[in-house]
């Protein structure tokens, strides 16, 4: 009995000389047919992926076997027209959709996360010139969803002279801290927290701010300055522009100033507060030696202990510390109490002045820490909690503006914006510096460090 299990040479040569070249057809057959099946399945699995990636021709996504290349600079957009105001190629651009949870995928399945990383979001194709090496800035983040814009983010503001510490909410999914644990692993100069849950609002946003502080003082890194940011900015400033900026502003605190709201106080006296109250956005750019003496100083925990029970506690905290120099001398503060004033009196006697000025399109002024727009006539995007969401028709608006970080985008809406922004940045970090410098010594708190007294500042009008 014969196995045909088994092609033995002399089994094939007596069925060759039986049946001529019949076996070598059949053998071609079997070669084609296979072929043709495994181009079927290819066809097949591809348009799969087509349909359950968003219009990926779209969003230039990359997929596993075109290697882990940049990809920002995969992402096709006409971002031209789009800061020229070309309304088929902005109407275009409105409908832009971009696939998240694809470049996860591409990240959970890489053999070396890091490396995806690394390549994915560029970080490791930052020019770095000697002024910034001798320069280096800490950043503190606090951060909890959509895993995607955290890096683009991050990344480009990233540098390896620099410090972050990113301080992520326990409200975080399970994918999204397991991936945030890789980019503490992979950089050495990135410190990842868990912190309790981060909701808004709530005091844990000053707390987790106040742990990384702590962390980043405590750095050998002699980084000059510290800014917070959110996951949801972007720089308007390459490194090496703020680099140049923060020099300007000569160790002082750039934050805002405004009264604060009694009604803050929930169950305490606020004759209580250990400190006379002031109120500011959490984004602020403070110089490491005020860092050093808030993380060292008693008064600042006890402002930490008494804002627990007040209203949105982190709008309290920086003015508070940096505004009451009589009381808290903190380098680089500013006397709060005494810039209101004069700027309430100012208002009265030339509000047609201040109405033009504040109608203009470029918002200058004190605080250039963030740029951000409550004044819904001023947002194009859509809003939230008051605050606009820039989208398309923002952007080139956005990006001429003379702050460091421009807050808030969202990647999932209108995306094209969010890319174009970067994109700017990215170009503008290649070519040779053209930065006017002179606006930023001109800042109020700068001259007023000088000893410029009120009456002779140079810009009178950006005390508002």
């Amino acid at each position: 009995m014969t196995n045909l299990g088994v092609f033995s040479p002399i089994f094939c040569q007596r069925r060759m000389q039986h049946h001529g070249f019949g076996v070598i057809k059949v053998i071609l057959l079997l070669i084609y047919g296979c072929c043709f099946w495994f181009l079927i399945e290819h066809l097949l699995r591809s348009g799969a992926e087509r349909c359950d990636s968003r219009d990926s021709s779209k969003t230039s996504l990359l997929e596993p076997y075109y290697g882990y290349t940049d990809i920002l600079d995969q992402i096709e957009l006409n971002c031209d027209g789009i800061f020229h105001n070309d309304p088929n190629v902005i109407q275009e651009a409105k409908l832009m959709q971009y696939n998240t949870y694809a470049v996860e995928k591409l990240l959970i399945d890489a053999e070396d996360r890091c490396y995806a990383i690394r390549s994915l979001f560029g970080f490791d194709r930052k020019p770095v010139s000697q002024k910034e090496r001798d320069y280096p800035l800490a950043y503190g983040l606090i951060v909890y969803k959509n895993l995607v814009q955290t890096l683009f983010m991050l990344s480009s503001f990233y540098r390896p002279q620099n410090q972050y510490c990113i301080a992520v909410s326990g409200g975080a999914d399970t994918m999204y801290k397991l991936l945030i644990d890789e980019v503490d692993k992979c950089f050495d100069n990135i410190q990842v927290l868990h912190r309790p849950r981060i909701n808004w609002g709530s005091f844990e946003i000053i707390n987790s701010t106040y742990e990384c502080l702590k962390i980043l003082s405590e750095s050998k890194t002699p980084w000059k300055y510290f800014q917070y940011l959110s996951g949801v900015d972007i720089p308007l400033k390459t490194n090496r522009e703020m680099v140049e900026i923060l020099k300007a502003w000569n160790d002082t605190v750039n934050t805002e100033f405004t009264q604060f709201e009694r009604q803050r106080v929930r169950s305490k006296r606020i004759e209580s507060a250990p400190l006379p109250l002031f109120k500011s956005s959490l984004s602020a750019t403070v110089p490491r030696k005020a860092v050093d003496r808030i993380v060292q100083s008693t008064e600042a925990r006890d402002l930490l202990n008494f804002l627990r029970n007040t209203f949105i506690p982190d709008e309290s905290f920086w003015a508070t510390l940096s505004g009451n120099v009589d009381k808290f001398p903190l380098p680089g503060g500013t006397d709060a109490a005494k810039w209101i004033k004069y700027r309430e009196n100012y208002r009265i006697n030339h509000t047609d002045e201040l109405a033009r000025f504040q109608n203009n399109s470029i918002m200058t002024g004190y605080y250039m820490s963030r740029y951000q727009v409550w004044d819904a006539e001023r947002c194009r995007g859509k809003s939230s909690k008051g605050s606009c969401i820039f989208g398309v028709d923002d952007i080139a608006n956005v990006l001429l503006q003379p702050h460091l970080v421009a807050h808030k985008f969202y990647i999932e809406f209108e995306p094209a914006a969010y890319f174009c922004g970067l994109k700017a940045i990215r170009l503008r970090e290649s070519k040779p510096l053209q930065l006017n410098i002179t606006p930023y010594q001109q800042l109020p708190q700068v001259e007023l460090s000088a000893g410029v007294s009120y009456e002779n500042l140079t810009h009178p009008l950006w005390l508002f």
